[in-house]
């Protein structure tokens, strides 16, 4: 999966990580959630900072095609 999927699927999962409450007997999946969606979108940052994404919303300068 290119960085450019990994990055939403890290947000979803700390969404659904911080969605569950704390206090409850869910707090172990909370953390799990929490723990792996900022792994994944940690990937996924550094994934695009190294330039892993090929394709880009922006047309690239002429003089780089």
């Amino acid at each position: 999966m290119s960085a450019g999927g990994l990055r939403p699927l890290g947000f979803v999962l700390l969404m659904l990580g911080f969605g569950l409450r704390l206090d409850t007997e869910w707090q172990g999946l909370a953390w799990i959630l929490l723990v792996a969606g900022g792994a994944v979108g940690g990937i996924g940052l550094w994934g695009l900072a190294r330039g892993a994404d090929r394709f880009s919303a922006f047309v690239p300068p002429s003089g780089k095609r």
